[in-house]
């Protein structure tokens, strides 16, 4: 196993008050339409389970890991194929979730490429690539309720 690329805080967009996941599953297709996995780690809802199950990628999970031991049935790794379909059904199923029956850690890659980090999610920092335009970094935040600090162009 190779060791997962991660993003580096100084070529980053960093972002907080992301709070909301239903806002935030659906901007993200806005922000990112470039992605091609998703890796979650957490305690999933059945229903989530469900959702993630129909998107799950056989490919080995590539992201940081968050959370270093796990307790039985708790903070499972998942590998998902990104898709709009895939944030839709996140995002309604989400209006029916407290953010930690979703994922504990949440990740975003194009291919082998970290484009948006988030240890602890829903809670702060929010880390885009900086690969990704500002311009769409800015809409995201609009949309999904998030501040980018001033990090630059």
């Amino acid at each position: 196993m190779t060791t997962p690329l991660k993003i580096a805080e100084t070529e980053c967009w960093r972002i907080s008050g992301v709070r909301n996941a239903e806002a935030f599953f659906q901007s993200v297709p806005q922000l990112i339409p470039e992605a091609t996995h998703l890796f979650l780690e957490g305690a999933p809802a059945p229903d989530i389970m469900a959702i993630i199950l129909t998107h799950a990628d056989q490919r080995e999970y590539a992201a940081p890991i968050g959370t270093v031991w796990s307790w039985p049935q708790r903070n499972q790794r998942f590998v998902l194929a990104a898709s709009s379909a895939l944030f839709a059904r996140l995002s309604e199923a989400a209006a029916q979730h407290a953010e930690p029956e979703i994922c504990f850690h949440l990740h975003i890659y194009r291919d082998s490429e970290p484009l948006v980090q988030w240890f602890d999610a829903f809670d702060d920092p929010l880390f885009v690539s900086k690969v990704v335009p500002r311009a769409r970094v800015e809409q995201f935040c609009l949309a999904a309720g998030g501040v980018l600090a001033d990090t630059g162009p």
